[in-house]
């Protein structure tokens, strides 16, 4: 049986712990990006949780900033 709560999959709800895990980064980075808002999460306890989509967003838009980059940086390697 999978818990959800408002349409959220309880299951894809991560801890700070676990987002440091699968991004393998430090937890007082995670922390960081909860504080500074550059990661969506809430509070819970004394705790940051983090959805999963959040997660894998904030991938999304770091990986099209490298994208643009590379891409920026072959153009003026070959002279384009």
């Amino acid at each position: 049986m999978i818990l959800t709560i408002g349409g959220l999959n309880m299951d894809e709800i991560l801890t700070v712990q676990e987002v440091a895990k699968y991004l393998k980064v430090s937890r007082s980075t995670v922390w960081r990006w909860c504080n500074q808002r550059r990661l969506l999460a809430f509070k819970a306890g004394h705790g940051w949780r983090v959805h999963r989509t959040a997660v894998e967003k904030m991938m999304g838009y770091s990986l099209e900033q490298f994208e643009g980059e590379d891409e920026a940086a072959i153009q003026t390697y070959s002279g384009g």
